[in-house]
């Protein structure tokens, strides 16, 4: 069945790339996005809207993951001295934790494996942020929702974030002496089992990501999946994660226009991809020796995420369906991908670089799932049959 033949809507002049010069660190690049949302902030207050998810206006933050993500954008500006920025970010950890403490551990998911984590990434990065007994109280909670959080029921995708976060948060208690390393041990085997459950139940032989028990296909996720396998199999040397996340690449790679743009309106959420979608996958080039990744980052530089007219620092993404309304929403996660990313030594100390178009781009392709014909300006991309199963051996994981 033929899903969409695409035009290309946008103009594959580049964009100026005003934010860093060629030759430049992740958190160069990463500062640009940081330092000019937290702008937005400063005038419209720690508020955001998404409009598909019911928030018709800008709304104050009421979950953990909300008051964390929003004021983690100011974490250059504290880092560089900022007391107000500093006093902001304090008092978003002092909210998301309340938030959290009000619940039952039993409601702990992927949200909150993300409000942990940018909650111990603000610390890490200004250590005399927080006073001594918050420090305590921020590692015996996360102590305490560890093995909950993991265990909780999560859908494919949010199963396999949260189950790197939930890692990463392991190893820094381990790391504190907070947790004994059996104490790692058992966790690791739960959150292995969290991941490759998820994977059986999402994943085509040929590598592409799809939600639902193998139904709806959706570019966003599918780069978030790989993403997440590849920051997992780097953190716990597994090399049999990075190489999936590695086909999940190239596969990506198949429905990008030269200038990098992947078409939003493929697959059964045609929202929008923003620039955290193009880090993830530029990132993932980078660490897969893809000179192409080059392309993906320079495709999210400059303005082209910042483009709401009422609120030009806002970083958002919108609607890509042809002769919509713009209905902007805050891409309010880009702060987690880039915070994980700098947890990746080839990442953090990575000199980074921009070009304009793929020098080897992926033309057709038929690997059983999709029949992909890409010539520039149309991309056709025909669903066949999904393979039932799981790439590699993930098939016979349950």
């Amino acid at each position: 069945m033929l899903l969409l033949a695409l035009p290309l809507m946008f103009a594959v002049t580049p964009v100026q790339a005003t934010h860093a010069p060629q030759g430049f660190s992740l958190n160069e690049y990463s500062r640009y996005f940081y330092d000019r949302y937290s702008r937005h902030f400063d005038s419209v207050g720690l508020r955001y809207a998404a409009p598909a998810y019911g928030i018709s206006d800008f709304s104050a933050p009421q979950t953990a993951r909300e008051w964390i993500s929003l004021a983690s954008y100011y974490k250059y500006r504290a880092f560089s001295g900022n007391q107000q920025a500093r006093l902001l970010i304090r008092q978003a950890i002092t909210e998301a934790l309340k938030e959290i403490e009000s619940r039952p551990l039993y409601t702990l998911s992927f949200h909150d494996a993300e409000a942990f984590f940018l909650m111990v990434r603000m610390d890490e990065h200004i250590p005399t942020l927080l006073t001594v007994s918050e420090k305590t109280r921020l590692r015996g909670l996360l102590k305490r929702a560890l093995e909950p959080g993991i265990q909780a029921p999560d859908s494919e995708n949010r199963a396999v974030v949260a189950a790197v976060h939930w890692r990463y948060l392991a190893r820094h208690l381990v790391d504190g002496g907070d947790l004994s390393s059996a104490e790692l041990r058992k966790l690791d085997q739960l959150i292995q089992k969290k991941i490759d459950r998820a994977l059986a139940h999402s994943l085509t032989k040929t590598g592409w990501y799809f939600e639902n028990n193998k139904k709806d296909f959706t570019p966003h996720y599918h780069a978030v999946s790989a993403f997440m396998l590849a920051v997992y199999g780097d953190m716990t040397s597994r090399p049999e994660y990075s190489n999936l996340a590695r086909t999940m690449y190239f596969n990506l790679k198949k429905i990008s226009f030269d200038n990098g743009m992947v078409e939003a309106r493929i697959g059964h959420r045609p929202l929008g991809l923003g620039a955290q979608f193009y880090l993830m996958q530029g990132l993932l080039g980078y660490y897969f020796d893809d000179n192409d990744y080059r392309v993906y980052l320079f495709y999210a530089s400059g303005n082209r995420f910042f483009s709401d007219p009422l609120h030009p620092d806002r970083l958002e993404y919108h609607s890509t369906i042809e002769y919509s309304d713009p209905n902007f929403h805050d891409d309010y996660a880009f702060s987690d991908a880039a915070e994980l990313a700098l947890t990746v030594p080839k990442f953090s100390d990575a000199i980074l670089q921009y070009k304009h178009y793929f020098d080897a781009p992926l033309r057709t392709s038929f690997d059983g799932t999709f029949r992909i014909i890409n010539n520039k300006k149309r991309i056709q991309f025909n669903r066949t049959q999904v393979i039932l199963g799981s790439f590699g051996n993930w098939s016979r994981v349950f």
